[in-house]
């Protein structure tokens, strides 16, 4: 113990004990520090500024592990909160290795069924399906998801998130059915918690649509869009805000199954019914009108009405007409700091709208009636460069690098497919520009090697 002799306060003599008042002084002291950086990271990852939310999460948990609290679960929260950000940096391994480090804290501590696991499982799950390794993700989301109905029972509405989550591996797993089949899960548990029409179950209505658009069940994808719109109005009236988002999804399912049919036609006579761009352009018309007319529209749904629109219209090739909306949205982002994030995230880069995915199982052997043969393959990658022109088409398509060897038939269909994408173009001070160096990666899958025979 250490004392402060001979200082004197009106006259008297101060004894102070020193060490535990300071101790108490550089306690509050971190806590309001790390109040700031917590802040920092919050406003880091809502602006899109992954790398600085990354270095303040480090903070935090490089704090909380000197303060003596390596083995806590608030800091199996910081570690996931860093890992998030990582994640979000397509840092894919750090956020791996992070996310596990908080599991074996949250298990070290409690049990193997602790609510804690939730957010690290989670993370996992998301970083491997971001990483293109959905497969790896279902063992964590399982686990989740049972770790959910131990603790909330099998058909509480806090599974949905992982459910949700399962839905998506599955549909890049290319098993379309079983997505479709979770989001009719979720649906069905918000249609038990909430009967009726009831606003609290939009969100799983336009959920099971998204998936249902994912999978090319386009009739069923609306149904569920208007049901959403339905209920809205139901509660709400025709002048809701609420409206905007099932609108806009209405229309571009439109779009969507327009630009999938022209894909698969074989002569001019296949070619889809104009109709379906009509209406699209109707339905993005109105959620524009309702995001201009309605006071006090959140800016985010007004931007959302701006983008939809305007991104028709490059998809179409009428430029001049994206080219106002773009600007629009340009000067509605340009506002405040919340909002610049997502401009440098949605109009400061290129963005993909449409394109077809190229059919890369060309490298394989197939059969008499084209079926690919075997069952033992290894991966193969090429990476193409391309510029992204004012008017969102792709030009000086080129090969960057392909493995293990050059391939013609590879590089023609990822040159054929490419020169059908339309992206969003790129804006600086409020005008589209092109935009260079543009670079995308496809795996392609090869047949394995036969071990030489000595």
């Amino acid at each position: 113990m250490v004392v402060i002799q001979n200082q004197h306060v009106g006259g008297f003599c101060a004894v102070a004990v020193l060490l535990p008042l300071l101790a108490i002084q550089q306690a509050y002291t971190q806590e309001f520090a790390d109040t700031d950086i917590s802040v920092a990271y919050e406003e880091a990852i809502a602006g899109g500024l992954y790398g600085e939310a990354e270095v303040a999460a480090k903070r935090l948990v490089e704090n909380a592990i000197r303060a003596g609290r390596r083995d806590e679960s608030s800091t199996a929260r910081l570690l996931s909160k860093l890992a998030l950000a990582q994640r979000l940096n397509k840092n894919f391994g750090a956020a791996l290795q992070n996310y596990e480090l908080a599991v074996s804290i949250i298990e070290s501590g409690h049990d193997m069924l602790d609510l804690e696991l939730i957010e690290p499982l989670l993370g996992i799950g998301n970083t491997h399906i971001d990483n293109e390794r959905p497969d790896l993700a279902l063992e964590h989301l399982d686990r989740a998801l049972h770790v959910r109905h131990v603790n909330n029972g099998p058909h509480s509405l806090e599974q949905s998130e992982t459910l949700e989550m399962l839905a998506t591996a599955y549909k890049k797993m290319g098993e379309p059915r079983k997505a479709v089949d979770l989001a009719d899960r979720v649906y069905w548990l918000y249609s038990r918690e909430f009967p009726g029409k009831s606003m609290e179950v939009v969100p799983a209505l336009l959920k099971k649509g998204h998936i249902l658009g994912e999978v090319g069940d386009r009739r069923e994808q609306r149904d569920a869009y208007i049901a959403a719109i339905d209920i809205v109005e139901h509660n709400e009236g025709e002048s809701s805000l609420n409206l905007i988002g099932p609108v806009i999804s209405l229309g571009r399912s439109h779009v969507e199954e327009y630009y999938d049919l022209q894909l698969l036609a074989l002569s001019e006579e296949e070619l889809p019914d104009t109709r379906l761009l009509d209406k699209a352009k109707s339905y993005y018309e109105s959620a524009l009108d309702l995001a201009r007319t309605t006071a006090d529209v959140p800016w985010q749904l007004h931007t959302d009405a701006l983008l939809a629109l305007g991104d028709f219209y490059t998809i179409n090739d009428e430029q001049s007409r994206a080219r106002e909306l773009y600007r629009d949205a340009w000067q509605l982002l340009s506002a405040d700091e919340a909002r610049l994030g997502r401009r440098r995230a949605e109009l400061e880069t290129v963005f993909p709208l449409r394109g077809p995915t190229p059919d890369l199982t060309i490298a394989l052997p197939s059969d008499a009636e084209g079926n690919p043969v075997g069952s033992s393959f290894e991966s193969g990658y090429i990476v193409t460069s391309f510029t992204v022109t004012r008017s969102g088409r792709l030009t000086d398509i080129g090969l960057v690098e392909i493995s293990p060897e050059r391939n013609a038939d590879i590089e023609a269909e990822v040159k054929r497919k490419l020169s059908q994408f339309v992206y969003r173009p790129r804006l600086e001070n409020g005008y589209v520009v092109d935009t260079g160096d543009q670079t995308i990666r496809y795996k392609f899958p090869l047949p394995k090697s036969s071990p030489a025979v000595e």
